[in-house]
């Protein structure tokens, strides 16, 4: 009975395990099949990754170590590509490109993973080849891969400091050095080594320091001594001497200090007052940086004084209104100057220069205030909520915002157009997606109000969330591609010069940012911050031509006289203003200004003058102020601008009557108006009168000038205009022998030597 039991038990057990292996026969197949089961794009693909890993693996050159890393990725990924694989290599077409890529990654993998571990080392190698065949630069290059790949290869670093103290490059090649020997990386023969080099490196430095010093090369050597001082900061092993660096250094500095006061000496001397100024302040400046070693600085100020000294009698001498703009340049460059040096310097050039301008300002007040008072102007400074990077280039932001949005002949499907975000859209309703299509096409044709409009109707589409969402895309896309070329058609508006449409352009933009709240979107910051400033620029542009405009202007007034034209054209002009961006040149308007002040002052003189003699009556008044009138054309050469001016000589003769002019030569004489009543002398010549007739006045005449004109040192140039002028007319020979006389014997009496 039991072993029936068994018997039973033992059938049932073998008919179960043959039914399953039946089961596992029957679906091999299937499962072979559909391991085999590809599409033909899968198919594709498949085929197209595997023969990707394969050109790149049958293509590494372990000779090329700089992709040594890359290669390594490259054989990762061929393993995932194989390993994704796998179960699709009964295929035939698989199966073949399968084992070559199989086969290439389990053959290269072993050499790439010994090459990477040793890469330093590798590198280090061909660098060595390199130096031994003399390609220096190709050796320093391997020699830094091989410390970038291991920081602490010694001998790398070694070699790297070696070919940069090759190269003059103490510094770099000492601190290298220091830097290796410090992080005791290096064994015995290594730190020998290195410590050998940088006692070569120093003391070959100080060997040539000191020939530069002895040959009066002190910058030169100053500069080395410097390197040195730099690198020994990190000197822990005895290597340098900072004492002697820093005795060294003080040697250089104060012959660097002379030799500079000797070269502005040197210009002072030859007439070259801006040389020797410009070495005065590189002077100064080396001074600041290098107190301590120069103590004693009364030589400085000497030379100091004396440039400055220099500049004020140049301005002194220049009295011409055509003069007017070198003057002040050269007072401004003495005042610079006496800033700089301060003390008793200062004061005394800022007394002298005031003595000669009426002031120690050189600037224009009035064109200053009015300038400072004019609001800054600009779309930077209207919508100054945009700007956030006011350093970049402007031009380079708004080419590649041009890229991104604007549609051209080179660019036909901008990469963050409508367009483009259209072809992304993951809509699930074709509504909705044709609604998005309409916008792209009302965008094309620049119907934004319509593209927004339509927008809309695809929100209100819009039922689940994933819809909801491609619809707020597709806004955001919207409008920044709206910004972008609402702002670009701004851009052109101001190139081509109107400024009222660009204008219009912007507010319809800004409108439109607030209206959708996209004011603080990053992207829309970017485009508005990169356009305003590019706007602003091309503004500043349009008003600087505007103002050159200007300076054409007034030069037109200066040539027909209208010196008051002149100057309300100058006051406009120094009231076009840009935003804060932007830098306009007024500097030809100020010019101008200096220039005219004289002119202006005599227009303005001339008619308080003509009003006594229509007013009063009073001729006496009248010719006592004409003649300071025409002292003051006289003085400020204001012929040579070619101001128009009518004698008093003339004026006088016109009036025929020489008893007036005897009457009045004599008032002048009594207010010592000495020049113009010589000159009404002429006028008596015109009426007729022979020089004996004149010969008491003109010898007094002379006599009085002589005296004025040696007693005072600002008069000699009314001495050599007098001289220059009558000496060549025989009928002042009373007049000119009398003031020659007299100048000669005040000289004497004075001491003072031509």
């Amino acid at each position: 009975m039991k072993i029936t039991i068994f018997a039973v038990v033992s059938n049932t057990m073998k008919f179960i395990m043959l039914k399953k292996i039946a089961i596992l026969l029957f679906m091999l197949p299937l499962w072979h099949c559909q391991a085999q089961n590809l599409s033909d794009i899968e198919l594709k693909d498949a085929l197209k990754a595997l023969d990707k890993n394969i050109k790149e693996l049958s293509s590494q050159n372990t000779d090329n170590l700089t992709l040594i890393h890359i290669y390594s990725y490259q054989i990762t990924a061929a393993q995932t590509t194989i390993e994704k694989y796998k179960t699709y290599k009964d295929n035939s077409q698989i199966r073949e490109k399968w084992l070559q890529l199989k086969t290439l990654a389990e053959q290269n993998k072993p050499v790439i993973d010994f090459i990477e571990q040793n890469l330093s080392q590798r590198f280090y190698a061909k660098g060595l080849n390199a130096l031994l065949n003399g390609r220096k630069q190709e050796a320093m290059e391997l020699f830094a891969q091989s410390a970038k790949v291991k920081p602490d290869n010694v001998m790398a670093n070694y070699q790297i400091a070696k070919l940069k103290l090759d190269s003059g490059k103490v510094k770099e090649a000492m601190t290298m050095l220091f830097s290796t020997l410090e992080t005791g990386k290096a064994n015995e023969d290594e730190a020998n080594l290195c410590n050998t080099l940088l006692t070569f490196a120093y003391n070959k430095s100080m060997v040539r320091v000191l020939a530069m010093m002895k040959e009066g090369k002190f910058a030169d050597a100053e500069n080395i001594l410097v390197q040195l001082q730099d690198a020994c900061d990190k000197d822990k092993f005895g290597i340098c001497n900072m004492s002697n660096l820093a005795a060294n250094i003080e040697k250089c500095r104060n012959g660097i200090y002379d030799d500079h006061l000797k070269i502005a000496k040197r210009a002072m001397d030859m007439g070259k007052t801006d040389i020797a100024a410009a070495f005065i302040n590189n002077t100064m400046d080396y001074m600041s940086r290098n107190r301590e070693d120069i103590k004693n600085s009364s030589s400085f100020d000497n030379m100091a004084e004396a440039v400055i000294a220099a500049y004020i009698k140049d301005a002194k001498n220049m009295t011409a209104a055509t003069q007017n703009e070198v003057r002040i340049d050269k007072l401004i460059k003495a005042k610079n100057l006496a800033e700089m040096i301060g003390g008793e310097i200062e004061t005394e050039a800022l007394k002298n220069i005031a003595s000669i301008n009426g002031t120690t300002s050189l600037t224009d007040n009035r064109l200053d205030s009015i300038e400072a008072n004019t609001p800054a102007q600009g779309y930077s400074q209207t919508y100054s909520q945009y700007i956030n990077d006011t350093i970049s280039d402007s031009d380079k932001s708004v080419e590649q915002i041009e890229k991104d949005y604007i549609a051209s002949s080179n660019n036909k499907l901008p990469k963050r157009s409508v367009a483009v975000e259209q072809t992304k859209a993951k809509s699930m309703s074709k509504e909705i997606d044709d609604k998005f299509y309409e916008v792209r096409s009302f965008i094309t044709v620049n119907n934004y109000e319509k593209a927004l409009e339509v927008l809309e109707s695809a929100n209100r589409l819009a039922k689940i969330d994933i819809e909801k969402k491609e619809v707020e895309k597709m806004y955001l896309a919207a409008i920044r591609e709206i910004t972008a070329k609402r702002m670009s058609a701004a851009e052109y508006a101001v190139f081509v010069g109107d400024i009222a449409k660009a204008d219009s352009l912007v507010a319809l933009t800004q409108e439109l940012l607030v209206m959708y709240k996209m004011t603080d979107d990053k992207r829309i910051k970017e485009i508005m911050n990169a356009y305003l400033l590019s706007l602003d620029k091309k503004v500043c542009a349009k008003k600087q031509e505007e103002i050159d405009v200007f300076v054409s202007n007034i030069m037109d007034c200066i040539r027909r006289n209208d010196f008051y034209a002149a100057n309300q054209n100058i006051e406009r002009a120094i009231q076009i203003k840009g935003s804060s961006q932007c830098r306009l040149d007024k500097s030809k308007v100020r010019a101008l200004k200096r220039q005219i002040d004289k002119p202006l002052e005599y227009v303005g003189l001339k008619e308080q003058v003509s009003e006594v003699l229509n007013e009063s009556k009073d001729t006496m008044k009248f010719v006592f102020g004409y003649a300071g009138l025409e002292q003051y054309y006289i003085d400020n050469a204001l012929a040579q601008m070619q101001v128009k001016h009518e004698p008093l000589r003339a004026i006088m003769h016109s009036w025929n009557d020489d008893k007036l002019v005897i009457k009045s030569i004599e008032y002048l004489m009594k207010y010592r108006k000495f020049e113009i009543a010589l000159s009404l002398i002429g006028t008596l010549k015109d009426f007729g009168y022979k020089a004996s007739d004149t010969k008491k006045i003109q010898s007094k005449l002379g006599e009085m000038m002589a005296l004025e004109n040696m007693k005072d040192a600002d008069k000699i140039e009314r001495h050599h205009r007098v001289s220059d002028f009558y000496q060549q007319d025989k009928w002042f020979k009373y007049f000119n022998k009398s003031y020659e006389k007299s100048y000669e014997k005040w000289k004497k009496e004075n001491k003072i030597s031509n």
